[in-house]
């Protein structure tokens, strides 16, 4: 079937069919699609059996605090917001958001400062979202009319594009990929739950409608999917399976789409699963300038600083008494934005190595080791006798860069003395040191 066949139809049927379950999604009923042979990519089938699809998706707790609506209403096949690694101040966009469920827990990860974006083309949904967010009280959020095939975006504005089992339902899949890439933000990335297969399937599920409205027939082999995202630009491109469905689990479902389940099963087993999507569009290649901070980029450095979820805690002094304890690297196309820092609160005879944070685009290239290995000569240079630092998810880099592992209780009483050590950083957090001989 060719991808430019059914594009018109499709469309039509798939709007169809998700106004309904937003509909039932309303008046308190989980979201199946209203007809006995189908279901919105994976929704519960009509008999109300567990869906091997669409249920257990998220861990427990995690949806707690959303309107019942948005959970009644979510019908996708992963969960991509625990894919996307969101970090404070992102911004994302998810691609048909349906509900708002993927909206609103991304709202909340990238905080205040960040933003989440849906994109739907069903009112219904769109109505539903609206409603589920206000309801939810999450203020960072905007909910888009439009085809995901045409983003109502401008280039390189979002950090992050999410999706939950949407892209197969889309017979244009390459411009679906290529409007995500033209929205993301160079180093921007690209991570959806979504049906993909093994192989080729039969033709009888090609050819039927309803199975393109369940994903399934919608989805693509795995290597062409890669393909795909690697033509448009995307790199790094990998998928990661979920779930691998069993013939048994999806009997019902396919025998209403009018398959032969016994004929097909063979054909079919093993071949169809949930995945995890990733790629990631190519960051700039200007390499950033490093220079001691000054008292003017205290905003700055708080801004980044709450990006990567740390403290900012006693930050101000620093830099009034001392600025220059502090290193940045700012983005030399953009000499006001700051995209990497760390510093030094110097404690009579020791250090505490602080703020270390870099902008999620621009991870992955040295910056962070660079900072450190600067401020650690810094230290030495004047003669400290230790250099001590907490961390709560690097312990293992840490000792790359001389740092080894130590009690709390062995850190001087100077270091233990300062607001990070007392207040910011949780009990939990890992204590470090690198010491220097003199």
């Amino acid at each position: 079937m060719s991808t430019h066949d059914e594009p018109r139809d499709l469309t039509t049927i798939v709007r169809e069919r998700y106004g309904q379950a937003a509909r039932r999604a309303s008046e308190g009923a989980a979201a199946s699609c209203c007809g006995p042979a189908s279901s919105c990519c994976g929704a519960s089938a009509a008999s109300g059996t567990a869906d091997p699809i669409t249920s257990n998706l998220y861990v427990n707790g995690e949806t707690a605090s959303l309107p019942p609506a948005a959970v009644l209403a979510s019908l996708g096949c992963g969960n991509p917001t625990a894919l996307a690694q969101l970090a404070l101040g992102d911004v994302v966009l998810d691609l048909g958001s349906g509900g708002g469920i993927d909206v609103l827990l991304s709202a909340r990860r990238v905080g205040p400062t960040g933003k989440a974006y849906g994109l739907d083309m069903t009112d219904e949904m769109l109505d539903l979202a609206r409603k589920n967010a206000s309801e939810a009280g999450v203020a960072n959020v905007e909910f888009l009319k439009g085809r995901i095939e045409a983003i109502p975006l401008p280039d390189n504005s979002v950090d992050v594009v999410i999706s939950n089992c949407v892209i197969n339902l889309s017979g244009d899949k390459r411009t679906v990929l290529a409007e995500a890439y033209r929205v993301l933000k160079p180093g921007g990335r690209f991570a959806v739950s979504d049906v993909v297969v093994r192989g080729e399937l039969p033709a009888a599920a090609r050819r039927s409608m309803e199975l393109w409205v369940g994903c399934v027939a919608g989805a693509l082999e795995e290597s062409e999917f890669t393909q795909l995202l690697g033509d448009v630009g995307f790199e790094a491109a990998e998928i990661e399976p979920t779930r691998v469905y069993d013939i048994e689990d999806a009997r019902e479902f396919l025998a209403g789409a009018g398959l032969d389940v016994d004929e097909v099963a063979n054909e079919i087993q093993g071949k169809v699963m949930g995945a995890f999507i990733r790629a990631r569009k190519p960051g700039v290649s200007r390499t950033p300038a490093f220079r001691p901070a000054t008292a003017s980029d205290l905003t700055s450095i708080e801004r980044l600083l709450a990006t990567a979820g740390l403290t900012t805690a006693g930050i101000a002094d620093i830099l009034e008494a001392r600025a220059s304890d502090f290193v940045v690297a700012e983005d030399p196309g953009d000499p006001s934005e700051l995209v990497a820092v760390a510093g030094l609160e110097i404690c009579c005879a020791t250090a505490l190595l602080r703020s270390v944070a870099v902008r999620p685009e621009w991870q992955q290239r040295g910056l962070g080791r660079e900072l450190v290995r600067r401020l650690v000569c810094e230290a030495e240079g004047r003669g400290l006798r230790a250099l001590y630092l907490l961390t709560l998810t690097a312990e293992h880099y840490f000792p790359r860069l001389g740092f080894e592992r130590i009690e709390r209780g062995d850190v001087p009483p100077e270091i233990a003395d300062t607001l990070e050590f007392k207040n910011a950083c949780p009990a939990s957090a890992v204590v470090m040191v690198r010491t220097f001989t003199r």
